[in-house]
Order: C-alpha cells, then sequence, then structure tokens
C-alpha cells in the first residue's frame, strides 16, 4: 500500500465534549502511524483551541486550524494566513450593527466584544473557552492588536441572513444551526488547508484521506483522495462522502481504517 495522509477532524469525529476518546479511535490512529501513514488534525477550530489532553496525546504529525488558514507539521508551522485590518473591521462593524454575539479566533488568543456578549452568559462555548482559556481570552479593544483568522458568531435574537448578506462577498459562511455561523476568509476551507498541506510536504492528493461529520467537513470530503463521514454525521457531510463508517461510540474511526487497509502493516511505497 502507498503512504497515506489522514486529516482527522475533531469534534464529532475524533471527540465529543465533555466524554473520554474511543480507545479504538486511539487505537487506530497509532497504529495507522506506525504503519508509516501520517495522521494529521483538520480542525475549524483555531490552533489555541485544540487541546493537548484529550486529543493531541493521541499523537499526530500535524495540524490544519482555523478551516485551512493555519498549519503546523512537526511542531513546526508551514502557513498562517491571518485577517487583515480591513477584514477585521468589517466583521466588527456588521456584528455591532446586527447586535450579534461574536469571538474573533486566533492561533494563541479568543477575543471577545464585552457589549455583545452580554446576555449570552448561558452560550456552552463561551463557558468552555473561558474555563478552558481564561488567560487567552480577550476582548476586543484595539483592531490593530488582534490577530485572528477566522470568526464565529451566535445570532440568537437578530436575523442572521442579513449578517450572511453584509459578508458573503468577503467571507464563506458556514452555518452549522439556525444563527451558529463560522466566518472564513474567502478562498480557505478545511480542503484549501490540507491542499497546502501537500504542496508544502510534497504529497500526491490522491494519497489523502479526510475524516469528519459537519458542515465544515464538506469540502475536504469532496476534495480528499478518499472521503469518510461518520456514521454521526450531518446529512450534507453523508451526501458527499465516498464511505460512511459507524459512529464515534461504534468505533467509526477504528472501521474506517480497517476497511482502507491502513491498519494491515507498513507501506510499501511513498507518496
Amino acid at each position: 500500500m502507498r503512504r497515506k495522509a489522514v486529516f482527522f477532524d475533531i469534534d464529532g469525529t475524533l471527540y465529543e465534549q465533555g466524554k473520554p476518546v474511543e480507545e479504538s479511535t486511539v487505537e487506530a490512529v497509532r497504529k495507522i502511524r506506525e504503519n508509516g501513514h501520517l495522521a494529521f488534525i483538520c480542525t475549524g477550530r483555531s490552533r489555541v483551541m485544540v487541546p493537548d489532553d484529550p486529543v493531541l496525546s493521541i499523537g499526530f504529525d500535524g495540524i490544519v486550524a482555523s478551516c485551512g488558514t493555519y498549519g503546523e507539521y512537526g511542531g513546526r508551522v508551514l502557513f498562517h494566513y491571518p485577517l487583515s485590518k480591513e477584514q477585521y473591521v468589517k466583521m466588527i462593524t456588521t456584528f455591532r450593527k446586527y447586535r450579534a454575539m461574536y469571538i474573533l479566533e486566533g492561533t494563541e488568543y479568543i477575543y471577545y466584544d464585552e457589549e455583545m456578549v452580554k446576555g449570552f452568559e448561558d452560550d456552552w462555548y463561551l463557558r468552555h473557552i473561558n474555563a478552558t482559556l481564561p488567560h487567552n481570552f480577550l476582548p476586543v479593544q484595539k483592531v490593530d492588536a488582534i490577530e485572528a483568522c477566522k470568526a464565529s458568531i451566535h445570532a440568537r435574537d437578530v436575523e442572521p441572513e442579513e449578517v450572511y448578506r453584509c459578508l458573503r462577498d468577503d467571507f464563506e459562511v458556514l452555518e452549522h444551526v439556525f444563527g451558529v455561523a463560522e466566518f472564513v476568509p474567502k478562498g480557505f476551507s478545511k480542503a484549501k488547508g490540507i491542499s497546502l498541506m501537500c504542496q508544502k510536504l510534497m504529497i500526491d492528493p490522491e494519497d489523502t484521506i479526510a475524516v469528519g461529520d459537519s458542515i465544515n467537513d464538506v469540502d475536504m470530503l469532496k476534495s480528499a483522495g478518499i472521503g469518510i463521514c461518520m456514521g454521526n454525521g450531518s446529512a450534507p457531510a453523508k451526501e458527499c462522502a465516498d464511505y460512511i463508517t459507524t459512529g464515534i461510540r461504534e468505533e467509526g474511526i477504528y472501521r474506517a481504517m480497517e476497511h482502507f487497509g491502513l491498519l494491515e502493516g507498513p507501506i510499501t511505497d511513498g507518496f
């Protein structure tokens, strides 16, 4: 078998918030690396939101974060595309105009708007960030001091389509549920991040495997040599996948790696 580069989403694929990573998942990632394949995280989370435990402690060769705008391999940053000042200003102005609660997600810090978060004390994501990264969760003050790659909103008390309409020329809008969405610079996605990583490491795109479950995984499932959707995945992710494995709690990762032969033995050919 030729060497493969496998890109795993985190949430809903490797890990469920508040639950341990399945032992079969840890074993599958360990085995594919032992057999000579590469294992990457490929997530919508910013780099600072990728936890050492229980995710990175599994053991990975690299990370694609912030929906393809950041990548590292062997602990070394290979690419990083932060938002421009003009993009920050347009986003912040729009979010404030429509009273949408937002956060800006950077490689080292997450930024929140003190005025916009009022009334969202019950938002699980804000509580999670504040609990896990209290020293990396900063208020938006001077735009010049911000370094972020993307934004997320929770437009609970406004019409989110108006927010999307104002920003669609400059950003990809990924709506997970009504009013909860990510904003990624035009031209970037998890698929773009995989492509950039392949260029840097001279990996043939046909030798890539992507594993995911949600709307922001659709592009990478379509573009990878093989796209695998978890059994617990969303309808859009399942529709574009080459293969649907079992759920995250049903040894989905292990069974998918086994199905495609990555657990059988060492590679016989490189990229």
